[in-house]
């Protein structure tokens, strides 16, 4: 399995490390580790890891960040539809998904 970031997830990811970045290269560069923990823990097993939280879509928890992978599959194919910050409404990102 692959996985590919819808361009607003990628554009999340980067401010949410820069933004750590600017405080200390240490939390970012956990942030960055979270983020790629969650991805393989998807990747490893796409129907288990995190919680569901719509009909096809799971969130992993990025502890302790205050952020989600929001991810789904299709096919052979791992989509992150969002590195969601908590701060923000819930399923802001839910029309990302009609069209991946």
């Amino acid at each position: 399995m692959r996985f590919e970031f819808l361009l607003p997830a990628s554009r999340e990811f980067e401010e949410a490390f820069d933004w750590y970045e600017a405080r200390s290269a240490r939390a970012a560069e956990g942030f960055r580790a979270a983020v790629q923990a969650a991805i393989l823990r998807a990747i490893e097993n796409p129907t288990a890891a995190g919680f569901l939280i719509g009909k096809r879509s799971r969130k992993i928890l990025l502890d302790p960040y205050r952020y989600g992978l929001i991810y789904f599959t299709h096919r052979d194919v791992l989509y992150i539809v969002a590195i969601a910050p908590n701060r923000k409404p819930p399923r802001y990102w839910t029309r990302r998904i009609k069209s991946p």
